[in-house]
């Protein structure tokens, strides 16, 4: 499943199994924290909605307006569903992964990106080049 697929706009629409049946509305798109690729959906199933559960975007495709994986209904309305905001752990993603019979993305693509600190008074930041950095320090401050 790609960003060209446009996955924002599928908010609202039908969300159906390998079969082609409905299973729900699509409630929630969550993106990979690392690419900024929609990894999941959930879809709004029970009755009147009210409860959503975690759907992987591997195989999804395009079907007239919907958005069709390749898991049987049976196997979608059963997975794990969270009380998210915003983020879903990596503990929540291997256990939707499970569910599903996936394999999770190896730990080292997975890890959180470092937070830089300086550790001394001449330190740089390894993004920033040269010519930018004496640019900030001659400002007194950033360079935006």
């Amino acid at each position: 499943m790609t960003a060209q697929l446009g996955v924002q706009h599928l908010i609202g629409h039908r969300l159906l199994d390998r079969d082609g049946a409905c299973v729900g509305k699509i409630g929630q798109i969550f993106y990979d924290d690392r690419t900024d690729a929609p990894k999941w959906v959930t879809v709004r199933s029970g009755l009147f909605g009210t409860r959503e559960n975690f759907v992987p975007l591997r195989g999804a495709r395009l079907s007239e307006g919907d958005l069709q994986v390749p898991y049987a209904k049976s196997v979608i309305k059963s997975a794990p569903g969270f009380q998210v905001e915003a983020h879903i752990s990596m503990k929540q993603e291997d256990l939707v992964y499970e569910h599903y019979g996936l394999e999770p993305e190896a730990p080292g693509q997975r890890a959180a990106e470092p937070i830089w600190r300086p550790k001394g008074k001449h330190a740089r930041r390894p993004d920033v080049p040269a010519q930018e950095e004496r640019y900030r320090d001659s400002r007194g401050g950033d360079a935006a």
